[in-house]
């Protein structure tokens, strides 16, 4: 008959302490974050779009060689919206903070929520993610 407070194959585990997925050595492994989001509105005072609600989402993201991209995705006056409550033609900057490369896309954005998605580069934004956002890739179900 087995009793599990016995040394299992000479193996000195503790009752309580058996290693299983997401722990070494008995201590649970740290939480480390891979991007997040945050949505801003506010009103310019000055420019093209004065006296206009604007809607900025700035978001980060640790790429595969864990460099950091920004990413700033904010309304236009071209930004158009739709009767679905999306903007259209929503200005969104990615910049690599290690190389400084700085690329441009179109995006759209979900007015309610700040939800952005970047469509040329498989891209979602979404600040109202669990823990502080999410900014990552999505699977395109269209192709």
């Amino acid at each position: 008959m087995y009793n599990k407070n016995q040394n299992m194959n000479n193996n000195s585990y503790k009752k309580g302490t058996y290693p299983s997925a997401g722990y070494i050595g008995g201590l649970q492994k740290q939480f480390v974050k891979h991007s997040g989001a945050k949505l801003t509105r506010y009103t310019p005072e000055n420019g093209d779009n004065k006296g206009f609600e604007m809607h900025l989402v700035t978001a980060w993201k640790l790429n595969r060689s864990k460099e950091l991209i920004s990413i700033k995705a904010t309304t236009t006056s071209k930004s158009k919206l739709s009767d679905k409550g999306w903007f259209g033609s929503v200005a969104v900057t990615l910049t690599n903070t290690t190389t400084g490369e700085s690329n441009f896309h179109w995006g759209t954005m979900e007015k309610k929520s700040g939800k952005t998605v970047i469509q040329s580069c498989s891209m979602v934004l979404n600040p109202k993610a669990k823990n502080g956002g999410f900014a990552g890739s999505y699977i395109n179900s269209d192709k």
